[in-house]
């Protein structure tokens, strides 16, 4: 018997497993490159991959959309999403801008040692991932990092903001994941992110504020750099293939 034709009562306590399984194993997928852009993400195929029945697979692809890893098309399901174009982001940052620098500063003056001992947590995963090279260990840098700002933006007890700041999903993330760069980027948004809680630390709003927008300016650069290589290994790698001549 399928899971899918387990009466709930009975399923109900292995079913966020299998979902968090089928989450896990995607994203990895698409970290790792197997699942390029534009890959479409057939349920049945993916159901038969994994060894896993239709409904944890489904969950995890919603659960996988809000990143921006993944997008859902109406008519034919989901799709690994594109990467982000330069002036995408740009826009991007610049939303972040809006946002965040208000968050550090606000965070400088409504800290607790519990919120600071979670954004410690967070740094020490990243600085963790720059000594480790795989996609496992950059995922749980993506997670790290995300944890980090979106600590910050939950702690202006505000759920609305707190969602409209989510809703900018995580697809600069995206770019990270290859080789050295993704190590480097780790490390140096690891360095920022401590300066940030120093402020913090010190209720230094104007300090935090400030920090968190040279922050989020780095990794415009950074990420409009490891764009830039992306385009141009794809330039490189299309200009190696042998074309056929015309007969």
């Amino acid at each position: 018997m399928t899971e899918d034709h387990v009466p709930p009562s009975r399923r109900r306590s292995t079913r966020v497993p299998l979902a968090d399984r089928a989450y896990e194993e995607l994203l990895l997928q698409v970290i790792r490159g197997r699942r390029p852009p534009g890959d479409w993400l057939n349920i049945h195929a993916l159901s038969r991959e994994l060894n896993l029945s239709a409904t944890p697979i489904r969950e995890a692809l919603a659960r996988l959309e809000p990143t921006g890893f993944v997008r859902r098309n109406p008519l034919r399901g989901y799709e690994v999403a594109p990467l982000l174009s330069p002036t995408e982001i740009q826009q991007l940052m610049d939303a972040r801008l809006l946002f965040e620098p208000a968050f550090a500063a606000e965070a400088a003056t409504s800290s607790t040692p519990a919120f600071l001992q979670q954004l410690v947590d967070t740094i020490e995963s990243m600085e963790h991932a720059g000594d480790v090279t795989n996609a496992e260990s950059l995922k749980e840098s993506w997670l790290a990092d995300e944890s980090f700002h979106t600590l910050l933006s939950a702690n202006t007890g505000n759920p609305f903001i707190h969602r409209a700041f989510t809703a900018l999903g995580s697809q600069l993330q995206r770019f990270r994941f290859s080789g050295r760069a993704g190590r480097t980027h780790a490390l140096e948004a690891a360095k920022e992110h401590r300066e940030i809680l120093e402020a913090i630390r010190r209720g230094d709003g104007v300090a935090a504020a400030e920090l968190m927008r040279s922050h989020i300016e780095s990794a415009r650069q950074r990420t409009l750099a490891d764009e830039r290589a992306v385009h141009e290994a794809a330039e490189a790698a299309a200009s190696s293939t042998p074309r056929r001549s015309a007969r």
